[in-house]
Order: C-alpha cells, then structure tokens, then sequence
C-alpha cells in the first residue's frame, strides 16, 4: 500500500500538468474575441469594454464558464461554421448566410451605431456628406474587414456599390493608417471605435476625420454567434440570462 500511494500521487500530479481543466474545471464552451477597444479588452480572465462586459454578466447569469480565445473575425467565423466544438463569437451581426451555417443568441449583446466614414479631412471625400454619394462613386477607395460584415442593410449597399471595395484582413488600427497614409480613401467603423482609434493615433490622428452621414443604414445587434456544437439548453441559458421570452 504504501507502493501504491506514491505511484497515485505521481499520476494526479501528471494529469494536472498536463490537463488544466482538471485544476480550474473545463470549460463549458470556447468564446472568441478580438481586441478592440472600446469594444472588447482582455483583463485576465474577463473581457471589458462596450460589448465584453456585458457579455461576461450575461454567460456569467448562465452559468457558463468559457475558455477566452482570441482570434481575428474571419477565422473566429471560419472556426465556428467548422463545428469543430462548442464554441461562440462575440458581437457578430445576424446574417442570413450565417444563420444557416451555426445559432444565434435570440437577444444581441450590444446594439451598434450607424456606421461613420473616416476620412483624411483634406482628402478627396472631404465634401461627402452622404452615404449614396460614397457608394456611387467610382474610383473611391473603401478599405473593409475581410469576412467582417457590416450590418444586413450595410453589406447589401456595399455589394452594389461603384466604390472600389478593397478587403483587408489587418486589424482596426491599420486600417485607420491606410486612410492616414492616404493608401486608401475612406474606411468605415462605428463611431465609438473610431474616435477611439483617432486618438490612438494621437497627433496624427488630428488628420483624420470620423463623419456621421445622415442617410447611412441604422445600426444594429450584435450576438453571441454559436457553433451548432453548443447544446440548446447553453443557448438557452444566455437567452434567459438576457431576458429573451422562451
């Protein structure tokens, strides 16, 4: 017996080593985020900003315990339509194409502004003052997110668009640059993100110009997108926990 006792202490320790989840407890499912503040920040083990806090007190409500995963959007999309585990997005917009491929939380977690145009304020968009204008314009140049989606409304007005539609899959930030350096003429973010990416930028920064345009398409929710792999009863849970009627 006392052969036995050192031999069990020996696995347990191996097995905790190797396996994390048996020291903290697994997780009940994987979330993606990506860096984006004021959207979403990784303080430790929580998410903050506009969209992460919410959404921690939502799964927190649930019962739910996640492993943080961050990824940018595209490959955050790419990994949940793959259905290779339980897993959900965090602060995607409903699309009809995703709806099809994975499940949505019944509630957003955040409901987005319009989308604003930054601009260089001596750049040749300077004048624009209307969305229609921006999109019926050959020749203009309008660096977007690769496999990032806009909004419904949005992305239909963008797929019909005469503006040179260039997709990138570099981060907010370098996009915000791409319009500084003058390697594209415009970009669209929403208006909390930009004026945050501005000052990011600081006095060069002071070049750039976040513009409301009156005629955009309204904003919208964004959700927990799941992989087909999360049970009912999870979804479920985060939709109680955000008051959604059964």
């Amino acid at each position: 017996m006392s052969t036995v006792a050192p031999f069990i202490r020996c696995l347990l320790t191996a097995l905790l080593a190797v396996c994390p989840a048996l020291r903290a407890g697994a997780a009940d499912l994987v979330l993606y985020y990506e860096e984006r503040p004021p959207l979403m920040s990784r303080h430790d083990q929580r998410l903050t900003g506009l969209q992460g806090a919410p959404a921690m007190a939502v799964l927190q409500r649930a019962g739910l315990a996640v492993e943080l995963r961050e990824a940018p959007v595209a490959r955050q999309v790419a990994m949940i339509t793959r259905n290779l585990e339980p897993a959900c997005a965090l602060g995607l917009y409903r699309t009809a194409e995703r709806e099809k491929l994975g499940k949505y939380a019944r509630l957003p977690v955040y409901s987005s502004p319009p989308q604003s145009l930054m601009i260089r304020k001596d750049g040749r968009l300077k004048d624009v003052q209307r969305f229609a204008a921006l999109v019926q314009s050959p020749g203009v140049s309008l660096v977007l997110r690769l496999g990032y989606s806009y909004g419904a409304e949005t992305d239909k007005a963008l797929a019909e668009s005469s503006a040179r539609i260039v997709r990138s899959s570099d981060h907010s930030l370098a996009r915000a640059r791409l319009v500084l350096l003058g390697m594209a003429d415009a970009t669209l973010f929403t208006e909390e993100e930009g004026e945050a990416l501005i000052k990011q930028l600081g006095e060069a920064g002071a070049a750039l110009e976040l513009r409301r345009l009156p005629d955009a398409p309204p904003g919208e929710g964004r959700f927990f997108f799941c992989s087909k792999s999360v049970p009912d009863r999870q979804l479920r849970a985060i939709d109680e926990a955000m008051g959604a009627p059964r």
